[in-house]
C-alpha cells in the first residue's frame, strides 16, 4: 500500500507540473527600469538659422579665408584657425535644426539643404586637419571647399537676403 501510495503522489506531481507547462506564462512586470523611454522632444534652436549663421559661421569663416590668403606663422594662430575649423564643423550640423525664422523649417526640411549643410561639416573637418597639420595648401583647398558650400546654399535659399537685418559687429574678424 505505502508503494501505492507512493505511485499515486508521484502521479499527481507529474501530472501537475504537465498542466502548469500548458498554462501560459505571466508577462513580466513593467518597472521604471524596464519601461519605455518617453519619445525625446524635437530640438528646435531658440534663434533662427539666420542668427546662427551671422553669429557662428560668419564669425568662423571669414577667419578661416584670410588664413588661406595670409598664412598663420605661430602655434596660437594655428590653434585660433583649428578653434575656426571646430566652429564651422559643428555650424553645418547645428543649422540643420530648425529654428525661430520664417523658413527654417522650410529649409531643414529640404534635403538640398541638408546635403549642403554637411558639406559646411566636412569643409570645417578639412580645415581642423589642415590646422592640425599647420598644412597652408590643405587649408587653401579646405577654405575653397567651403566657399563653394557657402555660395551654392546661398545661391539657392537666400539669393536676396545675406542676413536678413541680424546685425553683425563691424570689427569682427579683427585685423590681422
Amino acid at each position: 500500500m505505502a508503494r501505492a501510495t507512493y505511485l499515486a503522489g508521484i502521479s499527481l506531481a507529474a501530472a501537475m507540473g504537465a498542466l502548469a507547462a500548458c498554462t501560459p506564462a505571466k508577462a513580466p512586470e513593467t518597472t521604471a527600469a524596464t519601461a519605455p523611454a518617453p519619445a525625446a522632444a524635437p530640438i528646435t534652436l531658440p534663434v533662427s538659422i539666420n542668427e546662427v549663421m551671422v553669429a557662428l559661421v560668419d564669425h568662423a569663416s571669414e577667419p578661416l579665408w584670410q588664413d588661406s590668403y595670409q598664412a598663420p606663422t605661430t602655434d596660437d594662430r594655428w590653434l585660433e584657425v583649428q578653434y575656426n575649423a571646430y566652429q564651422m564643423a559643428i555650424a553645418g550640423k547645428l543649422i540643420q535644426l530648425p529654428g525661430q525664422g520664417p523658413n527654417d523649417s522650410e529649409w531643414v526640411a529640404d534635403p538640398d539643404w541638408i546635403i549642403k549643410a554637411n558639406e559646411m561639416s566636412a569643409a570645417g573637418m578639412q580645415a581642423l586637419e589642415a590646422a592640425k597639420a599647420k598644412d597652408v595648401d590643405a587649408l587653401n583647398t579646405a577654405g575653397d571647399r567651403l566657399v563653394e558650400a557657402c555660395e551654392s546654399c546661398h545661391k539657392k535659399f537666400k539669393p536676396a537676403l545675406p542676413s536678413m537685418g541680424v546685425y553683425k559687429s563691424p570689427t569682427y574678424p579683427p585685423p590681422r
